[in-house]
This record gives C-alpha cells, structure tokens and sequence, in this order.
C-alpha cells in the first residue's frame, strides 16, 4: 500500500495557537498537543517584554495565542512563559523544573476549591435551598403543581462563581495581569449574556469579521478577568461581571457559546498558519463499551453537545477548504493560460475579498481520535492526575498523527 502523500506547508509569517474549551480535560490535551508540536520544531514564543533575555520569534515560532474556556488557561499560561514540563507538572501533581530563561517560579497546582469556588448567597442560603427543594419535591408527590419558574431555586445564576480561578490567575499564575506586557499575542474569547455577542479580549484592537459583524475586541480588560469570563460555563457558574470603559457592568458566559473555534481571531491578527486543538469528539461505537445508553444521562448529554460542536467546526473547517481549493484552481488555471502577473494577482485579490478568505493561509484541526474512548468518558472537570495524564497522552498522539500528515518548509 502507497503511503499517502504529505500536504506541503510553505514557510510561514506569522503561526498562531487556538486552543478551545472543555474544562480541564481539554487543557490536558492541549498540553499534549503542545508536546507534539514542540516535537516537530515548533518554539513558542512566550514571556514579558522586559525579561532580560530576549529572544526573537524563530521561523517555527508560536506568536499567537487565543484560548476560549478552558482553552484560555492554557493559553495564559504559555504566553506568560512557563515550560511545558512547569504546566504538565502542575496538572500531573509531580515536581516542577521549569525553564529559568522565562519563568523561575513553578505554576502553582489548580484545585477544586479554586475551580470551583462556591457563591457567597448559595453558601449563605443552603439550609433554606435544601429545604424548599424537599417542599418542591413533597408538592409535586401530592400532586401539586407549583410554577416552576417562579421557584426561587430555578433563578440561581450558577451553583459556582469562577472568581476563585480570577483570585488563582491574578495572584499566583500570571507575572503580569496586563495583556500588553508580553511579547505575544494573547486573545481571550468570551459572551456577553444580555446582548449575545462574542468579545475577545487582548492588546489588539480589529475590525469585526465578515462572518460576525457584532464581534468586539476590547483591549481594557485584565487577563485574570478575561479567563474567569471566558471559563463561565452556564448552569455550572455564574455569570461573570466585567465593567466596560464607561464603567457599565455587562455579565460574560463561556467563550465558546456562540463560536466553538475562533480561527478567525488568529487571522485577524495576521497568522498565516492556524494550528487549532479541540477535545469535542463525539463517541464512535466500539464493541468494548458498548451503548451510551447504559451510561445514563451525562453521556447522552455530552454526546449530543459533541455532535453539535462537530458538525459546527466541521461545517466551518470546510467551507475554509472550499474557498482554498477554488482559489487554489484559479490561481493554477490563471499561470497555466500565462495571463500577467498583475492581471493574476487583481483576480486573486477579488477572490479573496470576495470570499473573506486569504489564498495563504493554513489550518489544521487536532482532535481526539475517535476511537479514543477513554478520552471522550473522562471527566470534564477532573483533577485527578492518572486520568490527565491520560489525556496529555491522547493530545500528544492526537498532535504526532496529525504533523505526520504535513511537511513543513523551514
């Protein structure tokens, strides 16, 4: 059997990391992925502009980061320089020996109590949520109907506020809390709940993409502020508040409501190579496990969020492929009918506007296998080290299987 041919990557200007959301679990297999692409001679670029030992971004050099939920950890943390042995020790309990040329400290070790850090009027209010739930319970056993949506327990915002990750990033991750003190990109994609429209956070300002013109980068937020929005996943946490310039309070949720992979975020900070991670793989039938019906309800419910998730970056990852390989045709069919340059480049430059697409940029998808059952069962929120580890493993072949695929030009 004939090996497939490798897809050629030219060299690039600018290479941006996209990493999404998924909890701890994704950002486990972001940092396996972030293996495998160190592996293929990928650096990342990370650290304050005033670090005494500067270093210029090389060829292969990561410039750009955008992180969504889970992902925008993640994300921080490699702008912010810590190595990669330094992230994985953390999430992996083992000792840290971190890279001194970027960040002595080793990254403090995330907790449940700092993930999910209670909110003080559900603390305050349990006694007496517990004991209306048991009157709701006993009603409905008499067959009394009360309306549901005028129980006060149905009105929560979120069990969990994710200001103890704020406190964490704030006070013991971040060296700097400003997105415009270090040398790369940093973007933080969130929701605004009251207007639905997706915010990305960072030291950029741009214009809106064509695809989602009420899209709005705002350059005035802290990074600690930025991830506790972006990490707001309805039902589990609260609504964050984050102030705008005028000083009005607007309330952010999960980053990745309305957009599961903001590519375009990357581009319009110029990056011509977009190196995207998800964890959003939906189950395949493997004999061992067998049906997710005898599962129960956790796992219908995260299968059928995938399925969603899928068709949504499957539906957008294709579209990307079409306008490239169409553009791709013109451009062959225009050298091999020796039109000008001049005339060739005009066509190439109404294409490209046409289709809100450039002819030179690249992205590739790294994703679980989907055979990869062990993965797609793990909890989102686990903290437990054997189980990371595990999935540190599944990004990191996710990531080798994937480069294997590409040559990359230096």
């Amino acid at each position: 059997m004939v090996a497939s041919p490798k897809a050629r990557i030219p060299k690039k200007k600018k290479i941006a990391l996209v990493l999404s959301g998924g909890g701890s679990k994704a950002a486990a297999f972001h940092i396996g992925v972030a293996y495998a692409l160190k592996e293929n001679g990928f650096e990342f670029y990370a650290g304050l502009k005033t670090d005494q030992n500067h270093i210029e971004p090389g060829p292969r050099s990561i410039q750009t980061y955008v992180g969504s939920s889970g992902g925008s950890f993640i994300a921080s943390v490699l702008a912010a320089g810590y190595s990669l042995e330094n992230i994985s020790a953390s999430f992996l309990g083992q000792a840290a020996l971190d890279d001194p040329r970027f960040h002595p400290r080793p990254l403090p070790r995330l907790t449940y109590g700092t993930m999910f850090k209670i909110r003080p009027e559900i603390a305050k209010e349990q006694a007496s949520n517990f004991l209306m739930l048991k009157n709701v319970m006993g009603s409905l056993m008499d067959g009394k109907f009360p309306s549901l949506l005028q129980l006060r327990w149905l009105k929560m915002t979120g069990f969990f506020s994710t200001q103890g990750l704020e406190q964490f990033m704030r006070e013991e991750v971040m060296p700097s809390n400003r997105f415009e003190d270090y040398k790369p990109e940093l973007f933080i994609v969130g929701t605004q709940l009251n207007d639905s429209r997706k915010v990305v956070f960072g030291k950029n300002q741009y214009a809106p993409p064509p695809h989602d013109p009420r899209c709005l980068y705002q350059t005035h937020v802290k990074i600690s502020d930025s991830v506790a929005a972006s990490t707001a996943l309805p039902v589990v946490f609260a609504p964050y508040p984050i102030s705008d310039e005028n000083g009005e309070p607007h309330f952010f949720i999960d980053g990745e409501i309305r957009e599961t992979l903001s590519t375009h975020v990357a581009v319009d900070a110029g990056a011509d190579l977009v190196l995207t991670s998800y964890t959003h793989q939906p189950y395949r039938f493997v004999r061992e496990v067998g049906s997710l019906t005898k599962l129960g309800l956790p796992a219908i419910v995260i299968q059928s969020i995938y399925i969603m998730i899928e068709q949504k970056i499957n539906s957008t990852y294709q579209s990307y492929l079409s306008k490239k390989n169409a553009m791709n045709s013109v451009f062959h069919y225009c050298k091999e009918a020796e039109l000008p340059k001049d005339t060739i480049r005009r066509i190439m430059e109404i294409l490209e506007n046409e289709l809100h697409q450039q002819r030179d940029i690249d992205i590739i998808p790294i994703h679980p296998d989907p055979s990869d059952t062990k993965t797609f069962l793990t909890d989102h929120f686990s903290l437990n080290p054997k189980k990371l580890a595990d999935v540190v493993k599944s990004g990191y072949k996710a990531g080798m299987t994937m480069f294997s695929k590409y040559e990359f030009e230096s």
